[in-house]
């Protein structure tokens, strides 16, 4: 019987340790504490904030101990903390976890109770109703530090109510003792969970972004349009620039026609954008996402701040909540070229008219503007955390990139825009040096000035019966570009008398080669010649080589349930590998089993 129970211990054990090996993946597990544990990185504080300049002051924090009740006191000089708060605020409790990255959740359970506030020259206040909480943290990145990792208990209204004739920041400004009771019941950190990209890999910095951007093509007189449906950007399109050698689509969008009554834009509409840019990186394109719009309403002018921020804030909370789920080949640009299309009201009766506005008058509005744009991006999701944001000078004129002005933002590009093509007198003459040099100035300081790397989302050169140059045009361009770090995109705008490439009403070629050169360009590749034709042939008449790239483009087109992504092949790979380990493994524990057990029939005569 003894032995019996050795050799069932033993298949117990080699059990155990077959199934640790063969079992599926245990996601990471939540944070467990001890009770009584000091949580540093948790904080139990008493803050106020100005509503009018968003000042946060802290009376005093302590850090949390696990499920343990904590009696909190705190009696000090108010003024070291509260003096200068306004008379817009919010008073009260918080509870926070900085220990929480970007992406991660958590769930905390707390109660507050035997609350007690002393102003000064009043009687103890005992008015504030005991709390029992259950709150869900999902912490993001903001423009200043994170949010969504803290709660907050407000006693604004408990004093109100109290004290009715009293303002309340004269009250809270004479606050000299704090008691209470907190307990934290629970806490867990869940498993981190954001930004990935769909194969689950993580999302990429701006620099590596960029580098793997390629050529660039700009689609404009197509989504632009204040009368666009959304359907003007078809995958017969997106194929053709991909057959051209592009790598990355730059895509404005008017959204003015497209807009509930509440500012935020109509859902079916951005289902067609999603679906666009959805099958455009099925292709393997880069998309960069902007935001154009009439000057009557999208134009930095002061006048128009107020009703502006209002819509601009409207729009990319739909945007970005719809676009979220994108990885790392989806970036926006803030602003499409913004511009002062509308003139600032000017009385008629005045005896002096007001100055025209500078430079430096419009930048604080686009930098304010920037500002909140980018507050509403990292606010919303989790992929968009951390998304590559574009912001453009004034008109997008690469000369005025040192002036631009940005708050603490997290993956920033500066977007220009080179348009020597709007010279109607321009024909074979191409100052590429000229050029080359603005770019690399651009670029410079937009990585030595503002931190930022540089995307030129329009260049182009116009159709004067000059095929060859225009190829050695967009050759120089791209060359510069890449030299001087920098992606560049050209302005396909639809008519091939102008700067178009291809027809956009059946996506038929018209001057690929100008595509062609700019991707080689992005490469480091020779120009091509002249000559060279976009392979169209059936598959059958087509050389071995040839047939072998298209049957790779098939595989690539394939529906997107179909395909595996990279990533996910290679860790495939890695599994197969590690299956047959594991078998080996198995192999050896089962062998090590029947060893012994021959030991103990030697020695017993029986198994059992």
């Amino acid at each position: 019987m003894k032995n019996r129970r050795r050799v069932l211990a033993l298949l117990t054990a080699f059990s155990l340790i077959l199934t640790m090996f063969t079992a599926a993946p245990v996601p990471v597990s939540a944070d467990q504490f001890a009770q009584g544990e000091e949580l540093e990185d948790v904080v139990f504080q008493v803050y106020a904030q100005d509503s009018t300049n968003y000042e946060w002051y802290v009376y005093d924090e302590v850090p949390v101990k696990y499920n343990e009740p904590m009696q909190i006191s705190w009696k000090q000089d108010p003024t070291e903390k509260f003096g200068s708060i306004g008379a817009s605020l919010s008073f009260g409790f918080n509870i926070e976890d900085d220990a929480l990255q970007v992406g991660q959740s958590a769930t905390i359970h707390f109660v507050i109770k035997d609350v007690k506030l002393t102003f000064a020259g009043m009687p103890e206040f005992t008015g504030v109703s005991d709390v029992d909480k259950t709150v869900n943290f999902l912490c993001r990145e903001a423009t200043y530090g994170k949010t969504g990792n803290s709660t907050t208990i407000s006693l604004r209204e408990d004093i109100r109510r109290a004290y009715p004739d009293m303002p309340l920041a004269g009250l809270v400004k004479s606050l000299v003792g704090v008691t209470c009771t907190f307990q934290l019941i629970s806490y867990e950190r869940g498993e981190w969970a954001g930004p990935q990209n769909p194969d689950g890999s993580e999302f990429r910095g701006r620099d590596e972004i960029l580098a793997d951007m390629g050529a660039g093509v700009s689609i404009t007189n197509a989504l632009d349009k204040p009368n666009c449906t959304g359907d003007e950007i078809t995958h017969e399109m997106i194929d053709a620039y991909a057959k051209m050698g592009y790598t990355s689509l730059y895509i404005p969008v008017n959204y003015d026609n497209h807009m509930n009554d509440d500012m935020s834009i109509d859902d079916a509409f951005l289902e067609k954008i999603k679906s666009m840019v959805d099958y455009a990186i099925s292709k393997g394109f880069y998309v960069i996402l902007s935001v154009t719009g009439s000057g009557d309403w999208l134009s930095p002018l002061p006048e128009l701040r107020s009703s502006t921020d209002s819509r601009l804030t409207k729009m990319y909370i739909s945007l970005a909540v719809k676009m979220d789920e994108f990885g790392d080949h989806l970036l926006f640009e803030a602003l499409h070229r913004p511009v002062a299309t509308k003139e600032p009201t000017v009385d008629p009766e005045a005896e002096t008219p007001p100055a025209p506005l500078t430079t430096d008058d419009y930048n604080t509005v686009l930098t304010a503007w920037y500002d909140k744009i980018a507050r509403v991006i990292r606010g919303t999701g989790v992929n968009n955390t951390v998304r590559t944001i574009l912001f453009a000078p004034y008109n997008g004129d690469p000369t005025l990139v040192g002036s631009m002005n940005f708050a603490v933002i997290t993956n920033l590009a500066v977007s220009v825009t080179f348009d020597p093509y709007a010279d109607k007198t321009w024909d074979n003459v191409v100052a590429a040096g000229i050029l080359k040099d603005q770019i690399a100035t651009a670029a410079r300081e937009a990585l030595t000035k503002k931190s930022a790397g540089c995307v030129v989302t329009s260049f182009g050169a116009l159709d004067k019966d000059n095929y060859d140059v225009r190829v050695q045009y967009a050759y120089d361009f791209a060359n510069g570009a890449r030299e001087a770090g920098a992606v560049a995109f050209w302005n396909d705008n639809g008519n091939t008398s102008e700067t178009g490439l291809i027809s956009f009403a059946d996506a038929s070629y018209v001057y690929p080669v100008i595509g062609m050169a700019q991707a080689a360009a992005a490469h480091a590749q020779a120009k091509p010649p002249m000559d060279s034709q976009i392979e169209t042939a059936p598959p059958e008449t087509q050389a071995p080589e040839t047939q072998k790239a298209t049957e790779a483009e098939k595989t690539t087109e394939a529906p997107k349930e179909t395909q595996a992504p990279t990533a996910e092949k290679e860790k495939g790979g890695v599994n197969t590998t590690v299956i047959i380990l594991l078998v080996v493994l198995g192999v050896v524990i089962i062998g090590a089993v029947i060893v012994l057990a021959l030991m103990f029939k030697k020695k017993n005569g029986s198994l059992f």
